[in-house]
C-alpha cells in the first residue's frame, strides 16, 4: 500500500507546494480461514443433562460458511442446532455460536456411554473457507440406570372378610436376561399371597410393567384384633450378573378383624305350661375364646318355670365353642288362675380369664308359662236317694283352683217337703288349705203322708260369691235329689170291742185309711145276715 504525500505548504515561496515523492509500503498477512471449537462444558446425562460447547470462524469470510452437526449415537445423545452459519461482513463471523448436546435415556445399565458430535467441512463459496475440516467433539452420557426392583404401596388393609389388598412391583431398567421373584405369606393364617412368583422379560415390553400382587386376608374365629402379616419377596433370580440375587422390599400388610366377642341367643321355641310343656333355646360363641367361657342360668320365677342346664360351658380351641348348647325351660304347675305368666332366664355375665370374653353381659331370655287352670266348681255325685223315713244323702262341693278372695255358695232345696239341705252356705278360703278339700252337702228326706211316689227334689246352688273376679258370680250345677215314698193306700180296721146279743147289746171298731188320699175316700158297710 502507498503513503501519499501531498505538495508542502509554506509560506516560504520556495517551499511552499514542493512535490515529495509518495511511498510505497507491503503489509505481513497474519490472518488464516479456520474454525475455533471450544472444549465441551462437560457430560451430558440420562436425565437430559445438556453439555455445550461453541464454535466461531477465525476470520471473515468472503461469502456465508455452513458447519452441520450430528450425533454419532443418537440413543446417547442428540445435537442442536443441527447446523450454524457465520454470515460474510458481518459481526456474527466471530461470535461464539453455542452447539448443546443432550444426554438421552436409555433403559440399560451400560455404563457412561462416549458419542460424538460429528462436524462436517464447512460449506461455503469464499475459496479459503469452502471443505474446512473441522474438528468433531466428544462427549460423555452419563447412565443413570442401576438393577432395582420397584415395590409400589400396598393399596389398604386385607380383612377377615376376604378383603383383598394389591401392590405393584416391576424392574428399574431393562434385565439381559428373564428376572424371577418369589412371594410367600408370613403367616397363612391371616392372608395369602398370588401369584407365587412373577417373571420380567428381558428386552421386551414386560420388564417395566407393573405387575400385580394381591394378598387376601384369611378369616379365623379368634378375636385377636388387627394383625400385621409380610409379603416376603425373595432376592431376584437371573443369569443378568446386575440383577442375579438383587434384594426385594417385603411389603407389610395389616389383616382386619372381623371377629368380636359375643354370645348368641336363639329364639325361645315356645312357651312353657304348667302340664309341664317345655321349650328350649339354643346359645353359642361367636368366636374362640382363648379360655373356657361359662354362663350361668337362673330362673326369675320358680313357682312358673324353672331352667336346666345351670350352666354351660364352651371350650377354648376346640369344636365346642361355635355348637348350639340348648337351654331348657319347663313349666311349673299352680292352683291359681294366674293367666299366661311371663318368667325370665336370668343369664349372668360370662366368667372366664380370656379378657375379650369375661363379664361380657348375655340378654336374659323371656319365656310365657301357660296357664291350666280354670275357676269352676266341682259337684259330686249325689250318693244316693234319701226317704221319708229320714234316709240321707250326701254329695261334695270343691273348688277347682286356689281363689284369690274366700268363696260362698249357698243352698237350699227346692221342696221342703220333700227334703232339706244343709249346710244353707259353705265357703272356701283363698290360700289356705281349705279351697281345694271337699266340703260335704247333706240332704234329708222329709216325711209326708201321702202315696206320691219317689219325688225328685233340687238343690239349688247360687251362683259363687267373692270378690276375686274369677269367681264371683260362677254358676254352679244344681244337684237333683229322689225322696223315696214310704206312704201305701190302705183302709185299717180296729179289733172287735166283743160280740152283740140278741138283747140288743152292741160292740164296735174303728176303720182308718193309712195314708191322706188325695180325695175323699167312702167305704159302705152292710150286714151278712140281717136276721
Amino acid at each position: 500500500f502507498t503513503i501519499v504525500t501531498t505538495a508542502t505548504s509554506s509560506s516560504d515561496a520556495n517551499y511552499n507546494m514542493l512535490a515529495v515523492a509518495d511511498v510505497t509500503l507491503t503489509n505481513d498477512d497474519d490472518d488464516a480461514a479456520g474454525v475455533t471449537v471450544g472444549a465441551v462444558s462437560g457430560d451430558t446425562g440420562e436425565d437430559s443433562t445438556t453439555a455445550t460447547f461453541t464454535v466461531k470462524l477465525a476470520t471473515d469470510p468472503s461469502d456465508d460458511v455452513t458447519i452441520a452437526f450430528s450425533s454419532s449415537d443418537t440413543g446417547e445423545g442428540t445435537v442442536s442446532p443441527a447446523a450454524v452459519t457465520f454470515g460474510s461482513g458481518d459481526s456474527t463471523w466471530n461470535v461464539d455460536q453455542v452447539v448443546t448436546a443432550t444426554g438421552v435415556d436409555d433403559d440399560s445399565i451400560d455404563g457412561n456411554v462416549a458419542f460424538t458430535i460429528v462436524t462436517t467441512a464447512t460449506s461455503s463459496s469464499d475459496g479459503n473457507y469452502n471443505m474446512l475440516a473441522v474438528v468433531d467433539v466428544t462427549v460423555t452420557n452419563d447412565d443413570d440406570d442401576a438393577a432395582g426392583v420397584a415395590v409400589g404401596a400396598v393399596s389398604g388393609h386385607t380383612g377377615e372378610d376376604g378383603t383383598t389388598a394389591t401392590f405393584t412391583v416391576k424392574l428399574n431398567t431393562d434385565p439381559s436376561d428373564d428376572v424371577t421373584i418369589a412371594l410367600a405369606s408370613s403367616d397363612a393364617g391371616e392372608g395369602t399371597v398370588s401369584p407365587a412368583a412373577m417373571t420380567f422379560g428381558s428386552g421386551d415390553a414386560t420388564w417395566n410393567v407393573n405387575q400385580i400382587v394381591t394378598a387376601t386376608g384369611v378369616d379365623d374365629a379368634l378375636t385377636d384384633g388387627d394383625v400385621v402379616f409380610t409379603i416376603v419377596t425373595t432376592a431376584t433370580s437371573t443369569s443378568d450378573p446386575n440383577y442375579n440375587t438383587l434384594a426385594v422390599v417385603d411389603v407389610t400388610v395389616t389383616n382386619d378383624d372381623d371377629d368380636a366377642p359375643s354370645v348368641t341367643l336363639g329364639a325361645v321355641s315356645g312357651h312353657t305350661g304348667e302340664v309341664g310343656t317345655t321349650s328350649t333355646f339354643t346359645v353359642k360363641l361367636s368366636t374362640d375364646p382363648t379360655d373356657d367361657v361359662t354362663i350361668a342360668f337362673s330362673s326369675s320365677d320358680t313357682g312358673e318355670g324353672t331352667v336346666s342346664p345351670a350352666a354351660i360351658t364352651f371350650g377354648a380351641g376346640d369344636a365346642t365353642w361355635n355348637v348350639n348348647q340348648v337351654v331348657t325351660a319347663t313349666g311349673i304347675d299352680d292352683t291359681t288362675v294366674d293367666g299366661n305368666v311371663a318368667f325370665t332366664i336370668v343369664t349372668t355375665a360370662t366368667s372366664t380369664s380370656d379378657a375379650n370374653y369375661n363379664m361380657l353381659a348375655v340378654a336374659d331370655m323371656t319365656v310365657t308359662n301357660e296357664d291350666d287352670d280354670t275357676a269352676s266348681v266341682t259337684v259330686g255325685v249325689v250318693s244316693g236317694d234319701t226317704s221319708e223315713s229320714g234316709t240321707t244323702a250326701t254329695f261334695s262341693v270343691k273348688l277347682a283352683t286356689d281363689p284369690s278372695s274366700d268363696v260362698t255358695i249357698t243352698l237350699f232345696s227346692s221342696d221342703t217337703g220333700e227334703g232339706t239341705v244343709s249346710p244353707a252356705a259353705v265357703s272356701f278360703g283363698s290360700g289356705d288349705a281349705t279351697w281345694n278339700v271337699n266340703q260335704v252337702i247333706t240332704a234329708t228326706g222329709v216325711d209326708d203322708d201321702i202315696v206320691d211316689g219317689d219325688v225328685a227334689f233340687t238343690i239349688v246352688t247360687t251362683a259363687t260369691s267373692s270378690s276375686d273376679g274369677n269367681y264371683n258370680m260362677l254358676a254352679v250345677v244344681d244337684v237333683t235329689v229322689t225322696n223315696d215314698d214310704d206312704d201305701a193306700a190302705s183302709v185299717s180296721v180296729g179289733s172287735i170291742g166283743g160280740n152283740t146279743r140278741e138283747d140288743g147289746t152292741t160292740t164296735a171298731f174303728t176303720v182308718k185309711l193309712a195314708t191322706d188320699p188325695s180325695d175323699d175316700v167312702t167305704i159302705a158297710l152292710a150286714s151278712s145276715d140281717t136276721g
